[in-house]
Parts: C-alpha cells; sequence; structure tokens
C-alpha cells in the first residue's frame, strides 16, 4: 500500500473517530440534562451503535495505520513514536471505560422508568473520562501533523 493511502485511510479514520466520539458526547450529554428517561434511553442506544460502527473500527485501523506510517518514515521506536503510543494507550483506556460506562448505563435504563442516582454518578464519570480523552485525541492530532521529539 502507498504511503499516501495509508496516510489519507489513517487521517480519514482519525476524523471518524474524533468526530464521532465528540457529537455522541454532545448529543447525549445534553439530552441527559435536557430529556425524558425515554429520550436518554434512546439516544443512549444510537451512542452505542454509533461507538459500535464508527468508533471501535476507527481506533483498529488508527493503530495499524499509525504504525505502519510510523515504520514507512523511519519513526518506530524513535521518542516521538514513544510519546504518540503513550498518549493512544491513555486515550484508549479512557474510552474502553467511557464505553463501558455507556452499556452499564444502558442495562440500568431497561431496568428504571426514571434516572436513579447510580445512573446520574456514572454519567458524572462518562463526562469527566471524556475531558481528558478528548483533550488526548487533539494531542496526538498535534503529534501527527508538527511530529515533535524528531
Amino acid at each position: 500500500m502507498s504511503y499516501q493511502l495509508l496516510k489519507l485511510i489513517h487521517i480519514v479514520s482519525a476524523t471518524l473517530m474524533i468526530g464521532t466520539g465528540l457529537g455522541s458526547a454532545f448529543y447525549l450529554f445534553l439530552t441527559y440534562k435536557r430529556s425524558s428517561v425515554t429520550t436518554v434511553k434512546e439516544v443512549l442506544k444510537l451512542v452505542i451503535l454509533a461507538d459500535t460502527i464508527f468508533t471501535t473500527p476507527s481506533v483498529i485501523i488508527q493503530l495499524i495505520t499509525g504504525v505502519l506510517l510510523s515504520n514507512l518514515m523511519g519513526l518506530t521506536y524513535s521518542n516521538w513514536f514513544w510519546v504518540v503510543f503513550s498518549v493512544s494507550f491513555i486515550v484508549l483506556v479512557l474510552w474502553l471505560r467511557a464505553a463501558f460506562i455507556q452499556l452499564k448505563l444502558k442495562k440500568i435504563l431497561e431496568k428504571e422508568n426514571e434516572i436513579p442516582e447510580q445512573f446520574h454518578r456514572l454519567m458524572k464519570i462518562w463526562f469527566y473520562l471524556g475531558i481528558p480523552s478528548f483533550l488526548g485525541s487533539v494531542f496526538i492530532y498535534y503529534l501527527m501533523v508538527y511530529k515533535p521529539f524528531i
């Protein structure tokens, strides 16, 4: 596969990953703050679906194309590579934790006709996981574009 095609796939998957994540978080959070239990339940199902269809494959594609691109550029195992790898790992752990919380939230709402205190606690954790995850993703964009530490 050519460098240019690999880079295009990497950029498109990064865009899908951060765009879906930010859009899903925006809609779920605003729905949670302003809507009925039924609406929150439906939006939560859509957010989980979006993560399944868009975010999860994008994360996998990012890992594969990122390593291949680093290898093609001769940057594998450089300081830059390890910074990107470390930040990506942290973002992945935060995202996985948030994804599992979404599944817990869905289970809670399947049993309840109101939003219980446990749901509120988990939403707070979910929200605060999203902040460093998003900022870490933006930092990875910076690292991809400027390639400091080389």
